[in-house]
């Protein structure tokens, strides 16, 4: 019963938590940003960070008739976001290569997991949380019957499992497709090179050779490497990711549509998720 209900108190700060994130986004953005891991309106960071904070600053402490100093809730809710953030960031990423977020372009950022000023308000949204939030909805849950009770975490569970093996699945498959797209624009790039070395522009630089230029032939070629590359690579690019948006089904574009808004580490990847929404938003035009 216990665990049916903080379940249950888990999925509402979820729900919660995934309001206050699209609501933010949506304003900052001025377009519509559905947030979070999941397909479904739930963010379980902040279920697990709300639960917490319940279990610490709410029911231990009612249950041992005290009441904690709201410096000490602050000092906990800051520290515990920190580390819960920072450590979710890094697993997020080491398992699927992708961040949900990144405090980059913030002051004070630790590699752009964590960030003290939103550390800071995660502090006083502790304080918000334990002393408004959270009491109405532990009153609310205590007049529903615990039968109920457990038949709603019973529900919510099939449904969260059912949506976490489905995005991890989607999101693994798609991590494939975009490394299987990387190497054969790689493997192109590489025979296209190699023609090219033998075109008109080794022929000129071969002259220059020839008249004992070899320096400035070094630098010329060097030059028309690196701009004959980045040519290359942004036309296979291009071309690679449109061809699969045009074979994906509607389900795989729905799947690309929910993983694109994900910031990804690795600029190549981010770059082909940018062409590939690009290119989606072009047809729905």
């Amino acid at each position: 019963m216990i665990v049916s209900k903080y379940f249950v108190y888990f999925i509402i700060y979820s729900f919660l938590g995934w309001i206050y994130e699209t609501c933010f986004c949506t304003i900052h953005e001025k377009a519509w940003e559905n947030r979070g891991f999941l397909y479904g309106p739930c963010i379980p960071l902040y279920g697990a960070g709300a639960t917490l904070a319940q279990i610490i600053f709410v029911d231990i402490p009612n249950h041992l008739s005290v009441k904690p100093h709201l410096a000490i809730i602050f000092l906990g809710c800051s520290i515990g976001s920190f580390f819960l953030e920072y450590g979710t960031s890094y697993i997020l990423e080491k398992r699927f290569n992708a961040r949900w977020w990144d405090y980059g372009e913030f002051p004070l950022n630790i590699n752009g997991r964590v960030c003290i000023p939103f550390t800071i308000c995660f502090g006083f949204a502790g304080i918000i949380v334990t002393q408004l939030i959270i009491p109405p909805i532990v009153y609310s849950i205590s007049l529903i019957p615990s039968v109920i009770v457990e038949l709603f975490a019973l529900i919510f569970m099939f449904l969260f499992g059912m949506d976490m093996a489905l995005t991890v699945s989607a999101i693994t498959s798609f991590a494939k497709e975009f490394e299987r797209i990387n190497e054969q624009i790689n493997t192109q790039m590489a025979e296209r090179i190699e023609a090219w070395q033998i075109s008109r522009a080794d022929a000129k630089i071969a002259r220059l050779e020839k008249a004992n230029e070899r320096k400035e032939a070094a630098i010329l070629k060097k030059e028309m490497n690196a701009e004959r590359i980045a040519e290359l690579k942004e036309q296979l690019s291009t071309e690679a990711v449109k061809q699969w948006v045009l074979n994906a089904t509607e389900t795989q574009r729905g799947q690309f549509r929910h993983i694109a808004k994900f910031t990804h580490p690795v600029a190549s990847t981010k770059a082909l998720l940018d062409k590939g929404s690009e290119f989606l938003r072009k047809k729905t035009k």
